[in-house]
């Protein structure tokens, strides 16, 4: 699926969060328009967005959404901000869950946005294209990442293991 990226999302410094948001709305067939995304899920050009950030974004969008962390020791102002809201919004916030809990939730046709660290060491949100039990695809990425990388990633230094679960 040939896709043509917004000229006003391919600008944005740090836009790996709003571009899987944008890229699951895309694949539901809504057009939504960027700066809507941007102020929904708490984009800043400085820090880009949070996983709770996008998980309330898309709670505003409608979806039933599940959100699952690690407990985060180093909670930003924006972070504060998003947890708050996601209370006011009745948005679970779960315990992190693994890879094979990852895999079964995709199997039951979930959409899932994940947060981990690239290999280049750049934090990053991404949506799942597929996953089995060797490799894991996103829709950012043409290079498919073996099951053992992908979860050493979500382990690295300031790296929380979360993951937003959508259900259409």
């Amino acid at each position: 699926m040939a896709l043509e990226l917004p000229q006003e999302l391919a600008n944005l410094e740090a836009n790996g969060g709003i571009y899987a948001v944008w890229m699951l709305l895309r694949h539901l067939g809504i057009d939504a328009d960027i700066q809507q995304l941007i102020e929904v899920c708490g984009y800043t050009p400085e820090q880009g967005t949070t996983t709770i950030g996008l998980a309330v974004g898309l709670k505003k969008f409608g979806f039933n959404v599940q959100f699952y962390t690690d407990p985060d020791p180093d909670l930003q102002d924006a972070e504060k901000l998003s947890y708050a809201e996601a209370k006011q919004l009745k948005l679970p916030v779960l315990a992190a869950i693994g890879y094979q809990q990852i895999q079964h939730a995709f199997d039951e046709n979930k959409f899932i946005i994940v947060y981990y660290d690239t290999l280049e060491g750049v934090g990053n949100h991404s949506l799942l294209y597929s996953i089995d039990d060797a490799e894991i695809c996103f829709f950012d990425s043409f290079e498919p990442m073996p099951a053992a990388v992908f979860e050493q990633q979500r382990q690295q230094e300031g790296i929380c293991r979360q993951v937003i679960v959508v259900e259409v």
